[in-house]
C-alpha cells in the first residue's frame, strides 16, 4: 500500500487509507479502488500512449463534470450519483505527474453503481438511450469549442477510408487475397460515407459535446433497481456529431451477437432499436435538428460500417493496434460481423425509417 499512499496523499482527500485493490477489466488505464476515511474513491494511472495529451483529456474532463454538477444541481437532482467527481491534487492540479512520468487522477467512486450488461430487454435498451440522451441534453448549452479534440480525426470517414485504402494498396502482410469480398464490400459504400461530414458544413448538424465511447459497458446502472445512473469512461468526451454517439450506442448494444463471435446470427434487433431510440428521444427529441433526426438511422448504419473499416485495415496491416486478440484472423472475423450488421441495417431500412418517424412524432415532428 506504500507505494499508493504516497500518490494518494498528494490529492485532496483525508482520513486515513483502509484499502488498496485491483478494480474492473478495463485494457487501457490501470485502475485501483481505494478507500479513504471511508470514502470510496477510484484511482487510475492514465495511459499515455494511448493517450497523448493527459492534460488536455483532463482539462476536458474537469469543464465537462463541473459543468454536470451544476446542471444536475438545478434540476434538483444529486451531482454526487448522477456524474463523476474528480479530486484535484493538493497544489490544485487536475493530474498528478510523477518524477518516473506517469500520470494519475482521482475521483470519487459511486458505491451503488456497476456496470451494465449488454441490454437484452426493451427495458434496459430504453436504459441505453435515455441515459444517452440525457447526458447530450444537459450538454446542450455547453460551448463545445471550449473542449480539445483528445483524439484526432475520430468518426473522420476520410481518413478512415485513407488509410483503409493505404492499407489495401501495401499489402505488407500479403492478406489481401484472404478478403477480396470485405474489400469489395467496402468499396460499394465508399461514396456514401460522407452525408454526416456534408450536413456540418452546411451548417445543418451542428457539433456538440459527445462522449464518443458510447458502448454499454460505459454506462453505471443502480446495483438495486438496474435503473441507469450516469455515463462513465469520459475520457473521449470532445466536440463530436451527437447522433453518431447514438448510432454506436445501437451499434454495441441493440445488435444480437457480439464483436468477438466466430458464428451465429447477426441482426439489428428492431425491439431493442426502437426502445433505444424511444429513450434517447424522450431527452433528446426536442433539441435535435431535422437533418439530425433525417439521418440517426443511417448513423447506425455509419457506426458499423466504420467500426468494420478499422477491423479489417488493422487485420490488413498486421494487427498491429487491435492486438487484444485470441486467435488468428480474428480482426478479420470482427471486420465480417459488422459488415453482416451493415447488411441487415440496410435491408431493415424502411422499418427503421417508420420506427423514427413515429418516435420523432411525438416530439414535435420527424
Amino acid at each position: 500500500m506504500s507505494q499508493f499512499e504516497e500518490i494518494i496523499r498528494k490529492f485532496q482527500i483525508k482520513g486515513e487509507i483502509t484499502g488498496v485493490k485491483p478494480l474492473g477489466h478495463g485494457t487501457v488505464n490501470h485502475t485501483y479502488e481505494i478507500v479513504c476515511g471511508g470514502i470510496h474513491y477510484v484511482l487510475q494511472e492514465m495511459n499515455h500512449f494511448v493517450f497523448k495529451y493527459p492534460t488536455e483529456v483532463m482539462n476536458n474532463l474537469f469543464l465537462v463534470t463541473e459543468y454536470l454538477r451544476d446542471v444536475i444541481e438545478k434540476e434538483g437532482r444529486d451531482p454526487d450519483l448522477e456524474t463523476l467527481t474528480f479530486i484535484r491534487t493538493k497544489s490544485g492540479n487536475q493530474l498528478l505527474q510523477t518524477e518516473s512520468g506517469s500520470y494519475f487522477r482521482l475521483y470519487r467512486m459511486i458505491d451503488c453503481g456497476e456496470e451494465m450488461k449488454k441490454p437484452d430487454t426493451v427495458e434496459t435498451s430504453y436504459e441505453v438511450g435515455k441515459i444517452l440522451g440525457q447526458f447530450h441534453r444537459r450538454l446542450r448549452d455547453f460551448p463545445a469549442e471550449k473542449l480539445s479534440y483528445t483524439v484526432p480525426k475520430l468518426h473522420d470517414m476520410k481518413h478512415v477510408m485513407s488509410a483503409f485504402l493505404d492499407a489495401v494498396r501495401g499489402d505488407i502482410c500479403f492478406r489481401t487475397s484472404d478478403c477480396q469480398e470485405q474489400i469489395q464490400f467496402v468499396l460499394e459504400r465508399s461514396k456514401k460515407i460522407s452525408l454526416i461530414r456534408d450536413a456540418i458544413k452546411a451548417g445543418e448538424i451542428p457539433l456538440r459535446v459527445t462522449h464518443n465511447d458510447t458502448h454499454y459497458s460505459n454506462i453505471l446502472v443502480d446495483e438495486g433497481s438496474k435503473k441507469a445512473i450516469c455515463l462513465i469512461d469520459l475520457d473521449t468526451v470532445m466536440p463530436g456529431v451527437s447522433i453518431l454517439d447514438f448510432g454506436d450506442s445501437v451499434r454495441a448494444g441493440a445488435a444480437t451477437f457480439d464483436e468477438d463471435e466466430r458464428s451465429g446470427d447477426i441482426e439489428l434487433n428492431l425491439d431493442l432499436y426502437h426502445f433505444h431510440l424511444q429513450g434517447y428521444a424522450d431527452e433528446m427529441g426536442r433539441v435535435l435538428t431535422e437533418k439530425e433526426k433525417e439521418l440517426i438511422n443511417y448513423a447506425i448504419w455509419l457506426m458499423a460500417l466504420e467500426r468494420g473499416i478499422r477491423y479489417l485495415t488493422d487485420y490488413l496491416n498486421g494487427d498491429r493496434y487491435l492486438t487484444d486478440f485470441s486467435y488468428e484472423r480474428q480482426n478479420l472475423y470482427r471486420a465480417v460481423n459488422q459488415f453482416f450488421l451493415v447488411l441487415d441495417i440496410e435491408e431493415k431500412s424502411e422499418l427503421m425509417a417508420e420506427i423514427a418517424k413515429n418516435v420523432f412524432r411525438k416530439h414535435g415532428g420527424a
